[in-house]
C-alpha cells in the first residue's frame, strides 16, 4: 500500500515506527511481513483508527492503464463496496498526492 506524507505523519504521530519504506520506484509504501501488512496483528489492523487513506478506500483502486476507479479483483468482499463519486474523487486525489510526493522524493535523491 502506497502512502502519502500525511499518512506517514499521522501514523508516526500515533507512535507507530518502522512501518514504511521507499520502494524502487521511489514510492513511499507500507512494509510487509511474510506477505502481509505490517499492521496486521491477530487478523486485525493495529492501526485501524489512523490507517492510510488507501486502506480507508480499499477495495477501490485506480486502474492506471484505463484511468478509472475499479474494485480490486483480489478482495473477496469487493461487491459490498459501491463506487461513489465521493470515493472515486478521494482516491484520485490521494493517488495524485502520492505521485507528486514521489516526484519530490526523486528530485531530492537526484539533487
Amino acid at each position: 500500500m502506497t502512502l502519502t506524507e500525511a499518512d506517514l505523519a499521522r501514523l508516526n504521530g500515533s507512535g507507530f515506527k518502522n512501518f514504511a519504506h521507499v520502494n524502487r520506484d521511489s514510492d513511499l509504501e507500507l512494509r510487509n511481513h511474510d506477505g502481509r501488512c505490517v499492521f496486521l496483528l491477530n487478523g486485525r489492523c493495529d492501526a485501524y483508527e489512523v490507517r492510510p487513506e488507501g486502506c480507508r478506500l480499499y477495495p477501490l483502486i485506480l486502474d492506471l492503464r484505463n484511468d478509472r476507479v475499479v474494485r480490486d479483483e483480489l478482495c473477496p468482499h469487493r461487491e459490498d463496496f459501491p463506487i461513489t463519486s465521493d470515493h472515486a474523487g478521494r482516491l484520485r486525489r490521494s493517488v495524485a498526492r502520492e505521485r507528486t510526493e514521489a516526484g519530490h522524493s526523486r528530485r531530492r535523491m537526484d539533487g
